[in-house]
């Protein structure tokens, strides 16, 4: 009676970890990107809260209790969320850096004209901004990039789960179908204004920018860590005022007083504008209905830049 038990107790724990998964994303916009790849059963962790800035975050015992038990993590790479890497080489765990994907569309840290940093920003050296044509790791803010990210997770989770192999690939087909046309719906609805210059608080947003062919002026902080230079601030409130730019977006992460310092008493409107999905996560844990897809974060990006003209 007693081997019935355990046999069973062990024929149940092997089907239960083939039937489910808990992955852990370092960051709100990647869970975005694979949520609708997960079942139901399947548990979606997000290391970062919605609101909270990547650059300066620091892991807590909670957060490495969370690593512990997940059975595949995600990460950008890059410098973006290096607080989890060490960790998670640490503990040997499954993971993807998104950065290292073969075929991933990389662009070099904009330079020159409103692009280019202040010797005072050139001299801190920190995990955002290291040196001259360094890769911007705002990767997931190109679609082509999401779709990459979206076939490498779809191919891991089906190692994973071999037994839920085929569900998995219809899930990928229809995920990527889906994103294909909310692409070519953002393009239209960004047609309009494809030329009109814009600058937004800090240069986060280069991938969205190309791929829908935007006109990004410049950025008030090329370091989102340290403020502005007066001759930034200058140059940016000398462009204003020849009517160079009609809109500034600021970010949620970050204090709103450096942008009042270019646009005090100037006739420029302001937006929003976050590169990290605010509103794609609605708690630190939960089932997958607390997550809003990537399709939602294109078109929430979208209308925000219409919102300001």
């Amino acid at each position: 009676m007693l081997f019935v038990l355990l046999l069973s107790g062990l024929l149940f724990a092997g089907t239960s970890s083939v039937l489910a998964v808990t992955v852990t994303v370092s960051i709100p916009p990647l869970a975005g990107v694979i949520a609708p790849l997960l079942g139901e059963r399947d548990q979606l962790n997000v290391l970062l809260k919605p609101g909270v800035s990547p650059h300066g975050f620091q892991l807590r015992p909670s957060h490495l209790r969370t690593l512990q038990s997940s059975d595949l993590v995600l990460f950008v790479g890059g410098g973006m969320d290096a607080w989890i890497e060490k960790p998670v080489q640490s503990m040997s765990k499954p993971h993807i850096e998104m950065m290292a994907l073969p075929n991933l569309i990389q662009l070099s840290v904009r330079e020159g004209g409103l692009w280019e940093p202040s010797p005072h920003e050139r001299g801190r050296h920190t995990s955002h901004r290291h040196a001259h044509n360094e890769t911007d790791n705002h990767i997931w803010l190109s679609p082509l990039n999401a779709a990459l990210m979206i076939k490498a997770v779809s191919l891991r989770l089906q190692a994973l789960m071999p037994a839920q192999a085929q569900a998995i690939r219809i899930r990928e087909k229809n995920w990527l179908l889906t994103l294909s046309a909310t692409d070519a719906q953002v393009s239209r609805l960004l047609a309009p204004i494809k030329n009109q210059p814009f600058l937004v608080l800090h240069d986060a947003f280069q991938y969205f920018e190309a791929h829908y062919g935007l006109n990004g002026a410049g950025a008030i902080r090329l370091n989102p860590e340290l403020p502005p230079s007066l001759k930034r601030i200058h140059q940016l409130r000398e462009q204003i005022k020849a009517g160079n730019v009609r809109c500034i977006f600021k970010e949620p992460q970050f204090s709103e007083k450096r942008l009042q310092a270019v646009t005090s008493g100037l006739s420029v409107r302001i937006g929003v504008l976050d590169p990290m999905g605010g509103g794609i996560l609605q708690g630190n844990k939960g089932s997958l209905t607390d997550y809003v897809r990537y399709d939602a974060f294109l078109k929430q990006m979208a209308h925000a830049l219409l919102e300001c003209w």
